[in-house]
C-alpha cells in the first residue's frame, strides 16, 4: 500500500512539473491551440467568399469566342452560332476557317509537323483577342463536318469561354440527335424506360458519409498538432535543457516519468481536438462555410449528423488518439534536441496519415484485421459510426488492439529512458546488450540495403528482367549480406560462418522445414484474397514482363529463379546477416516484427507486403529455434516453388496438403546440434 501511494505521488508531481512547464510558455501555447480555434471562422468565411467573387467575376466578364465557318455551309454551324448568342456575356465574332480547312488532309494523316502547324494557326487566332474559338472543318467521313474548340487552359477567361462554348455544342448535340430519332422513329419508343433515381438515403446519411471521409484525417492531423507542442517540450525540450537528466537521477521509475508524461501529451492533445472540432462545427452551423464534398449534393451542412453518432465517433476515435501521443511521446523521447524532435514529427505526420486515408475508400469494410490495424482500425471506426453502421464486437476489438499498440510504444520510451540512466561508458559487453548495439547497427544495414536492393536491383531489373534479377539475387543480395555480416562478426569476435549461422543442421529441421510450405501458401492465399477486398491489385501490376518471359521458360529454370535463387541470396541477408545482429540484444518476437517490415518493404510492393512479410517472420521463427540457416532456405525454396508451379499443377496448391505441417511442427522440436 506504502509503495502505491508513493508511486502515486510520483505520478502526480511529475504530472503536475509538465502541466505548469506547459502553461508557462503561453506564446506557444497561444499558437499551438488557441489561434487555431480562432482562425476556422476567418478559414470558412474567407473560403466561401472567394469562392462566390471568384464565380461572380467570371460569370460577369464578357468572353470573346471566334466562330470559324466554313467551307461548306451547313445547318449546324449557323446553328450552334444561334446557340452560342444565348449565352450570356459572350461576344461572337466570325472568321475564315480557310487556313485550318487546308490542313485538314495532313491531319487526317497524324504527321507531327500538322498537328504544331494547326497549334500555331490556333495560337495566332487566340492571340488577336479571342479567349476561344470554334471552327466548322469539313471532312471526308461521316458525317462530313466535325466542330473543333481551341482554348488556353492557362487562362481562366479562356478557360470560361470554353465552358460556354461546350455548352452550347451540348446543346446543339441533344437537337440534333432529338430531331434524327424522331424523323427515324417518331415518338422515343424507349422514353419510358429511363428510370427515375430516387435515393433513400436521410440527410444525416448523406452528411454522415461525407463527414467520415474526412473527420479522420482532420482528427489526425489536429492530435498530432497539439500533442506535438507537449511531446517536445516534455522530452526533447527538457533533454536540451538538462532539466531530464536531473529528472533520471531521481529515485522515480521510468514508467512512472513515462506515464506522467504521457498523461500531460494526451490531455494537451485532446483538448486541442475539442475545440478545434468545436470551432470547425460551430463554424459550419452558423453557415460560414462548410469542409470539400459537404456541400448541398451531400445533404448540406454536415450538422445534419446527430449529436448521438458525433458522439460515438468521439467514443471510437479515443485509441487512436492514445496511440498517437504514445507515439508522440516515442519519437520526441528518442530526440537528443528541440530541432531534432521537429525534424522527426514529418515522418511520423505522414506515416500517420498514410492507414488513416483507409477511412476515405467507402467500399473498404472493416474487419478483424482493418480493426486491429494502428490508426486504420479506428478511422474505420469513425467513419462508420458517422454512417450509422457501427459494430460493437469489431469495436471492443479495436479498442484492445490498438491499446495493446499504445503500451507497446510507452514500454519502448521507458526503455530508451532506462538506458539513460547507464551512466558508465565503459563499453562492455552487459553495456552494449542494454545500449542494443547490435541490434541498432544491424538495422541501419538493414534499412540501407533494403533502399539499394530497390534502388540497385530495380535499375538492373529495369536493364533487362532476368538477368537483372539473377544479378540482383547472386551478387547484390549476397554482397550487402557480406558487408552487413563483417561488422556483426567483428562486434562479436566470431567468424563470418558463425554469422551467417552456416552449421551442419539437424536433418529432422530441414524436412520439417519443407513441410511447413504448404500450411504457408494457404495462409498466403487467404492474405492475398483478403488484401484483395482491402487494396485491390491493379490489372497492371508490374508482373506481366516477367510472366511473359517465364512461360517461354522450362520447368527447371523457373524453379531455379523463382525459388534457388531468392531462396539463397535473401535468406543470406535477412535470416543471416541481420537477424544476426538483431539477436544479439532483442527478443524474438521483436527481430520477427523487425524482419516482417524489412522483408515486405524489400520486394517493393504493396500489394505483395503482408502475405511477404508473414513469411519473413516465420522464417525468422525458424531461424531461431534451428540455429542454422540452412532450414530456412529449404523452406523459402519450397514455398517458392509450391506458389510457382502451383497454376501449372494445381493439384500442389490442394488444401489438404496444409496438414503436412502438423509433421512439419513435431520435426522442428527435435533438439538443434550444439
Amino acid at each position: 500500500m506504502a509503495e502505491r501511494t508513493n508511486a502515486r505521488g510520483q505520478f502526480t508531481a511529475v504530472l503536475r512539473s509538465e502541466f505548469l512547464g506547459l502553461v508557462r510558455d503561453r506564446r506557444a501555447l497561444f499558437s499551438a491551440i488557441v489561434l487555431p480555434v480562432l482562425l476556422y471562422p476567418l478559414f470558412f468565411f474567407g473560403q466561401r467568399w472567394l469562392e462566390r467573387v471568384s464565380r461572380e467575376t467570371l460569370e460577369a466578364r464578357q468572353v470573346a469566342s471566334r466562330s470559324i465557318c466554313r467551307a461548306r455551309p451547313r445547318r449546324s454551324p449557323r446553328r450552334y452560332r444561334e446557340l452560342l448568342a444565348q449565352e450570356a456575356q459572350l461576344r461572337v465574332v466570325d472568321g475564315d476557317a480557310s487556313a485550318l480547312q487546308a490542313l485538314e488532309p495532313e491531319l487526317a494523316k497524324g504527321t507531327l509537323e500538322a498537328y504544331q502547324r494547326e497549334q500555331a494557326a490556333a495560337s495566332q487566332v487566340l492571340a488577336s483577342g479571342a479567349d476561344a474559338f470554334v471552327a466548322a472543318i469539313a471532312i471526308d467521313e461521316a458525317p462530313g463536318l466535325e466542330l473543333r474548340a481551341w482554348f488556353d487552359s492557362t487562362r481562366d477567361l479562356s478557360n470560361e469561354a470554353r465552358r460556354r462554348a461546350t455548352k452550347a455544342l451540348e446543346a446543339l448535340h441533344a437537337e440534333l440527335a432529338h430531331e434524327k430519332l424522331v424523323q427515324v422513329l417518331g415518338a422515343d419508343p424507349a422514353a419510358g424506360l429511363e428510370p427515375r433515381a430516387v435515393d433513400v438515403a436521410s440527410a444525416e446519411d448523406l452528411s454522415g458519409a461525407a463527414l467520415g471521409r474526412l473527420l479522420p484525417l482532420i482528427a489526425v492531423l489536429v492530435l498530432l498538432s497539439g500533442g506535438s507542442y507537449a511531446a517536445l517540450s516534455a522530452f526533447a525540450g527538457e533533454r536540451e535543457a538538462g532539466t531530464l537528466e536531473t529528472l533520471l537521477v531521481q529515485p522515480v521509475p521510468a514508467r512512472t516519468i513515462v506515464a506522467a508524461k504521457f498523461a500531460a501529451v494526451l490531455a494537451t492533445a485532446l483538448s486541442t481536438l475539442v475545440f478545434n472540432a468545436a470551432s470547425i462545427l460551430g463554424s459550419m452551423a452558423l453557415g460560414l462555410g462548410g469542409l470539400p464534398g459537404l456541400g448541398p449534393e451531400s445533404g448540406g451542412s454536415a450538422i445534419a449528423v446527430g449529436a448521438g453518432r458525433l458522439a460515438a465517433a468521439a467514443f471510437v476515435f479515443l485509441p487512436a488518439a492514445v496511440l498517437l501521443c504514445a507515439l508522440l511521446c516515442l519519437t520526441c523521447g528518442r530526440a537528443r534536441t528541440f530541432r531534432e524532435g521537429q525534424n522527426l514529427l514529418l515522418p511520423l505526420m505522414l506515416l500517420a496519415v498514410l492507414p488513416t486515408l483507409l477511412a476515405t475508400q467507402q467500399d473498404v469494410e472493416l474487419d478483424l484485421l482493418l480493426a486491429a490495424l494502428p490508426l486504420a482500425g479506428p478511422a474505420l471506426c469513425v467513419r462508420d459510426a458517422l454512417r450509422g453502421e457501427l459494430a460493437p464486437g469489431l469495436v471492443a476489438w479495436m479498442y484492445v488492439a490498438n491499446s495493446a499498440w499504445a503500451a507497446l510504444a510507452l514500454s519502448r520510451v521507458g526503455h530508451a529512458l532506462d538506458a539513460e540512466r547507464v551512466l558508465s561508458t565503459a563499453g562492455d559487453e552487459n553495456e552494449d546488450a542494454r545500449r542494443e548495439v547490435q541490434s541498432r547497427a544491424a538495422l541501419r544495414w538493414g534499412v540501407l540495403c533494403v533502399f539499394a536492393i530497390y534502388l540497385i536491383g530495380g535499375s538492373l531489373q529495369a536493364w533487362s528482367l532476368v538477368p537483372g534479377l539473377v544479378l540482383t539475387l547472386l551478387v547484390l543480395v549476397p554482397l550487402l549480406a557480406w558487408l552487413s555480416a563483417r561488422g556483426t562478426a567483428r562486434r562479436a569476435k566470431e567468424t563470418l560462418a558463425e554469422a551467417f549461422a552456416l552449421r551442419a543442421p539437424n536433418p529432422l529441421h530441414v524436412a520439417g522445414a519443407v513441410l511447413l510450405a504448404p500450411a504457408l501458401q494457404q495462409v498466403s492465399m487467404q492474405l492475398f484474397a483478403w488484401q484483395e477486398r482491402v487494396l485491390p491489385m491493379p490489372a497492371d501490376s508490374g508482373t506481366q514482363g516477367l510472366l511473359r518471359e517465364l512461360v517461354a521458360m522450362p520447368t527447371w529454370a523457373m524453379v531455379v529463379l523463382l525459388a534457388l535463387l531468392p531462396a539463397i541470396g535473401e535468406e543470406l541477408f535477412f535470416r543471416g546477416a541481420l537477424y544476426s545482429g538483431l539477436k544479439r540484444d532483442l527478443p524474438l518476437w521483436k527481430c520477427a516484427a523487425y524482419e516482417f517490415v524489412l522483408f515486405g518493404a524489400a520486394h517493393a510492393s504493396i500489394y505483395r507486403f503482408l502475405p511477404t512479410g508473414v513469411l519473413g517472420a516465420v522464417l525468422t521463427c525458424v531461424a531461431a529455434r534451428t540455429r542454422s540457416l540452412w532450414p530456412c532456405i529449404a523452406l523459402h525454396a519450397s514455398y517458392n516453388a509450391l506458389v510457382a508451379l502451383s497454376d501449372t499443377w494445381p493439384v500442389l496448391a490442394r488444401p489438404e496438403l496444409a496438414f503436412l505441417s502438423i509433421a512439419g511442427f513435431l520435426a522442428l522440436l527435435a533438439r538443434p546440434r550444439s
